[in-house]
């Protein structure tokens, strides 16, 4: 069995005005603790995995603000993974971090750890709208990120760009792009801002004080922008993700393609064996249940019927779409007895949607209109 490893980093210096992922403020004390509890956790993990029955073949470190750890308790966890696990080849090993967080010596030591694809949460390059997001990082800071990946040899990294921010303006939106297609790096993530509730950001569009752009100026601003992007160089192969030949993150692939994956951390989630399972959002809840010798689960009771439906959804994310042929052995049914058949065909009509004797895709123009498409489609 091929797994993908995530780990969840739940500090933070501060906590940005539109991310609703679990966070703590961050101090030595807390970090501490929270590796004891990991190296529990991870133990406990492999032990319920079983030697010989997987092989680890990505690891994620995401967060929270993974780049604050402390470099010795990391490295010591990354020792026991490759202890506990067995692993397949050369391991992606992803690091999240924040453009003023990153350092040269910080870059050489997750390298010796074996740290081989960073991940740079720029955002914008915009300082009016990094400042609305309450980020911290200059775009200085953004610029020696990448020159200093590239310096070491990294041959994979990826940046995080958002679109769709109350007062971005097409023009803006094209110039963060052109900025960061001059620094060319191999992957690319564009993600729409989400509206999450009980962040800053919801509170003062509920207020009335900021406005988010229509949906008719959001479904321009991302055609225009993959567009850029596919003229640079960049082949979209998921709805967010755009990357050179080859830099595709493999460890996303495996969520999309319905790999198993475990979640280590508070708030991580799992997906092992078709069920689905979630650690405690509390790190307090975590720490302690983990004390104790057990995990600190929060079991999903959905079943087969939700394991279809996330399926198609997620298949249909990708470019190269769902696989019938493994959508049937996995579930004992036909992908065409899962969906509207009628809306289906009229989305072959329309060519919205792709099929040949392997897969069933959205088009060019489909993946555009995802959201719409996957409601109609789905039972």
């Amino acid at each position: 069995m091929a797994l993908g490893l995530y780990l969840h980093f739940p500090f933070c210096r501060h906590k940005c005005s539109y991310c609703d992922f679990y966070k703590e403020l961050h101090s030595p004390e807390t970090e501490a603790q929270f590796y004891r509890s990991l190296t529990l956790e991870t133990d406990l993990v492999a032990d319920s995995i079983g030697s010989g029955s997987a092989t680890l073949e990505t690891i994620y470190i995401g967060g929270g603000t993974p780049s604050l750890t402390n470099l010795d308790l990391f490295s010591r966890w990354i020792d026991q993974v490759h202890t506990r696990f067995e692993f397949s080849g050369r391991p992606e090993i992803s690091f999240e971090m924040n453009p003023e967080s990153v350092s040269l010596e910080l870059l050489v030591q997750l390298q010796e750890t074996g740290i081989n694809r960073p991940v740079f949460g720029i955002q914008s390059f915009d300082r009016q709208l990094l400042s609305l997001l309450s980020r911290k990082h200059k775009i200085a800071d953004t610029h020696k990120a990448v020159y200093w990946a590239n310096a070491l040899g990294y041959d994979n990294y990826g940046v995080d760009l958002l679109f769709g921010l109350p007062g971005q303006t097409a023009r803006m939106l094209s110039a963060d792009l052109d900025h960061l297609v001059d620094l060319d790096p191999p992957h690319i993530s564009l993600y729409q801002l989400t509206l999450e509730e009980g962040t800053p950001l919801e509170t003062k569009v509920a207020q009335g004080k900021i406005t988010l752009p229509d949906d008719d100026f959001l479904g321009a601003l991302y055609r225009a922008a993959h567009e850029h992007l596919a003229e640079s160089g960049y082949t979209r192969y998921e709805v967010c993700s755009f990357a050179k030949e080859g830099h595709e993150c493999r460890h996303n692939l495996g969520y999309w393609w319905g790999n198993d994956y475990v979640g280590l951390g508070p708030s991580a989630h799992s997906f092992v064996n078709g069920r689905r399972y979630a650690n405690s959002s509390d790190i307090r809840t975590y720490n302690e249940t983990l004390s104790r010798g057990e995990r600190p689960l929060i079991v999903d009771e959905s079943g087969t019927e939700q394991r279809m439906t996330e399926a198609i959804m997620l298949g249909l994310r990708t470019t190269k779409g769902i696989n019938r042929v493994d959508f049937e052995q996995r579930f004992g049914f036909q992908l065409e007895d899962r969906v509207r058949r009628d809306q289906l065909q009229i989305l072959l009509e329309t060519g919205h949607m792709e099929a040949d004797d392997e897969y069933v895709r959205l088009s060019y123009d489909g993946l555009f209109l995802i959201d719409e498409i996957t409601q109609r489609l789905v039972l």
